[in-house]
């Protein structure tokens, strides 16, 4: 007696894709996807249906299906996770540079609460790196890694007083630099300086990172002084550029190409 045939069930008529259309099949997949993660239905970090799950849904080849992904990744929709399977990403976050605010409350106005991890808390690290400015008194260094959706997205390196060492490697795993010095340490930060460049990531980031060895990062440097004029604090970040935007907003127009300044290589590489 012969076994029944197993018959898989046809795609319905609200997931059937048009052959006779001059849009290619995996567009249409591409573009259904798409509508499903620019209404929610698809939300930010979910995975989308494997592989398999879409050559069943639309009765097509799993070569379609994957050029359908790849498109999604290259407009920046989805990322495959290897071994995890393919996610929705999240809009890039941003950080409003015309107000004074930490790194991490950026990230919590957008409703995102970060994963942090503190690589480093050292009470003297400050005094041997290379990469302080001569001159600056801030011997406590502090590290932290950021991640969105376990995926890390940024390193924060900071350079704090040496009162700061009272805090403790305990307590500052949950406290922001800025909650260090105001509430901790008492200080009122009066002003604080930004400036951005792009630069290769150092292998320690790279690693901290994920990401392969001097692939480019944005680094946003912020020195922060007290009321007083005091400089309190330096601040590192290395960020992964696709996840991270900064916005600034000014009265009146803003002469962008007479602001910019090239950077002192030669100089800064002889500082070191």
């Amino acid at each position: 007696m012969s076994r029944p045939r197993h018959i898989e069930n046809p795609p319905s008529s609200q997931t059937m894709l048009d052959p006779s259309s001059e849009e290619p099949l995996y567009i249409q997949i591409a573009n259904r996807l798409a509508d499903e993660i620019s209404t929610a239905r698809l939300a930010p970090g979910m995975r989308i249906p494997s592989e398999a799950e879409l050559m069943s849904t639309h009765g097509v080849s799993r070569i379609t299906v994957r050029q359908a992904i790849a498109l999604l990744a290259r407009n920046g929709q989805v990322v495959a996770h290897r071994g995890k399977g393919t996610y929705v990403t999240r809009p890039p976050l941003h950080q409003d540079l015309g107000t004074l605010q930490g790194f991490q409350d950026a990230l919590r106005n957008q409703g995102v609460e970060p994963q942090t991890e503190l690589l480093e808390f050292s009470i003297s690290a400050g005094r041997t790196d290379r990469t302080l400015a001569q001159g600056l008194d801030l011997p406590v260094r502090l590290r932290r890694r950021y991640c969105v959706d376990s995926q890390p997205f940024a390193v924060v390196e900071a350079f704090l007083p040496a009162s700061a060492a009272a805090v403790g490697e305990k307590r500052a795993r949950n406290l922001t630099v800025y909650e260090i010095l105001q509430q901790f340490l008492g200080l009122r930060i009066g002003q604080a300086d930004v400036a951005i460049r792009c630069a290769p990531a150092t292998t320690q980031v790279a690693h901290e990172l994920s990401i392969n060895a001097r692939t480019n990062v944005l680094v946003m440097e912020r020195t922060s002084r007290t009321a007083s004029g005091i400089i309190c604090e330096f601040m590192r970040i290395y960020i992964i550029p696709e996840r991270y935007t900064f916005r600034l907003s000014l009265p009146g127009p803003l002469e962008i190409a007479s602001a910019l300044r090239p950077v002192e290589t030669t100089k800064r590489l002889k500082s070191h």
